[in-house]
């Protein structure tokens, strides 16, 4: 299974060991299923994890260890087609980074992506939806 986890979800899961967004973390450390990226999606975890908000709240290496994990452990894609628009022009790459991956899902906490639930083959789920879709596929195997 191919899963997009959005920036806003992989802080999240630093910021807390607790939620949903950690327990996504933990699934994709234990082969759950992968993990898709992209140059774009690692530059914005970077850029945002050294804004002063998460300055304060997380040490540069635990965001930069992250940030190296997805580089190095995902399906990385080069690639992207330059058509797909989402409602915030800053996350297009999102919905082209689907599309080039031909993930599964894309889980993130944007409001504005998850209201479209869907681009293409792509489901768009917020974290406690891919947590359930994870407990159903293991169920099934």
């Amino acid at each position: 299974m191919r899963v997009i986890l959005d920036t806003n979800i992989l802080l999240s899961a630093l910021l807390s060991s607790a939620g949903a967004p950690a327990k996504l973390i933990d699934a994709w450390e234990r082969n759950k299923f992968m993990l898709v990226a992209c140059d774009q999606l690692v530059a914005e975890l970077r850029e945002v994890a050294g804004r002063p908000f998460l300055r304060r709240r997380l040490r540069g290496s635990v965001a930069e260890s992250l940030a190296a994990g997805v580089r190095d452990f995902s399906l990385f894609i080069h690639d992207l087609p330059s058509g797909p628009r989402a409602p915030d022009s800053k996350d297009s790459y999102l919905l082209a980074l689907a599309q080039a991956a031909a993930a599964e899902f894309l889980v993130t906490g944007d409001k504005q992506l998850i209201a479209l639930r869907h681009y293409r083959s792509t489901r768009i789920v917020p974290p406690s939806a891919m947590i359930a879709a994870l407990k159903a596929r293991s169920a099934d195997e």
